[in-house]
């Protein structure tokens, strides 16, 4: 039987059980100094002044949103082709999302498509980093007067001409899911530069709880919502391979831009080779005419795991009845939902894997153009 060919796979090792084990040790299990310890490193990285913790990356917009002072009554524009926990997190505060449609070279809100979108009543916008290729999150706040918040969560140490990505607009979000550049199982973390959203948010995620000299009180309706100290410590570790995990995920998406050079299935893009992107995944179109479920059903059935690029979160029933949208204005995340698709691509992947995916993808989509 032909060996399968994994869609992803973290990168995890003996340094994660050193200090997972430094943690079990220490008897500290809840957000302790391995937690402090990775929120700084993280901060150093997109070059902000603080980060904070939390338990995913969809509580980290969550939390994002109501430090930015979103709640009922607000409206927050959101890409339509995005993870829909987006949304969510939006809804969790009472505002509504509003989906905007999506550039099909980059995947990314740009500023046309953000106005179509806008309202007096946009409280805030989420620039996604979508796949990694960053979203030109400075323009958008340059050119509207409310909050921009940057949703990296898969654009960890990416960067573009205004920065770091997550470090650009003063408010972002991160997440540390298995599927990201780096994991810590699950996690999430805010960047930001206000000392102030910093306070708020250390008790938001805290049941409310604060600390005034030696006594706690609640200072709000707080959550849930702390990282422990075990997963800090894998963060802590992961911070220590991010820049090996980007280079060699950038060497396998190298290797696949060469074998789709004169591809007639792939739809070649400069924006999906973008320099400073990192490869959280390698998200690529095919030509319209391709049957894009079939192909992946094909790919699967050969041992090769590939799935869609994301969803279009308009066409999702049990979301679409809480977001406002005109479907008649999202023709290109309509597009995206259909022909987009996700290639195998982590550090262990050889060579030869990289050249029989991309083959099996060339072959099965040749039927349909």
């Amino acid at each position: 039987m032909t060996d399968k060919i994994r869609l992803t796979r973290p990168s995890l090792g003996a340094p994660e059980l050193e200090r997972v084990a430094q943690v079990l040790q220490s008897g500290m299990l809840v957000q302790g100094p391995m937690v402090a310890a990775f929120e700084s490193a993280v901060a150093n990285r997109v070059s902000v002044q603080y980060a904070v913790a939390v338990n995913t990356g969809t509580t980290a917009i969550h939390l994002a949103l109501l430090v930015a002072g979103v709640g009922p009554g607000d409206e927050v524009i959101v890409p339509d082709f995005c993870f829909p926990s987006v949304a969510n997190a939006v809804l969790f505060t009472g505002a509504t999302p509003v989906l905007a449609d999506v550039d099909p070279s980059n995947f990314n809100l740009n500023v046309d498509t953000v106005h179509r979108a806008y309202t007096e009543r946009t409280a805030a916008i989420l620039a996604v980093h979508q796949f990694g290729i960053p979203c030109d999150a400075p323009r958008l706040a340059e050119t509207f007067s409310v909050q921009v918040i940057e949703d990296t969560a898969c654009a960890l140490g990416a960067m573009d001409t205004g920065g770091p990505c997550g470090g650009q607009t003063g408010l972002g979000c991160i997440s540390f899911h298995p599927r990201k550049i780096i994991t810590t199982g699950e996690g999430g973390m805010i960047t930001l530069n206000d000392p102030e959203s910093r306070d708020r948010l250390r008790w938001l995620r805290n049941h409310g709880m604060e600390r005034v000299e030696a006594t706690l009180h609640f200072a709000g309706v707080g959550h849930p919502a702390r990282m422990s100290d075990i997963h800090g410590a894998i963060g802590i570790a992961q911070m220590g391979r991010l820049d090996d995990i980007i280079r060699t995920r950038a060497e396998r998406a190298a290797w696949y831009r060469e074998q789709f050079t004169d591809s007639k299935v792939v739809v070649d893009s400069e924006h999906i080779w973008h320099p400073g992107r990192v490869y959280q995944s390698l998200v690529v179109m095919l030509q319209d005419t391709i049957d894009r479920d079939a192909v992946v059903a094909e790919l699967r059935s050969s041992g090769i795991e590939v799935t869609v690029g994301t969803w279009s979160i308009h066409q999702q029933k049990a979301l679409a009845t809480h977001c406002r949208f005109d479907a008649a204005e999202l023709s290109g995340s309509i597009r995206c939902g259909r022909s987009s698709l996700t290639l195998p691509l982590h550090s262990d992947m050889t060579y030869a894997d990289v050249c029989r995916a991309a083959d099996a993808l060339e072959k099965a989509g040749l039927r349909y153009v």
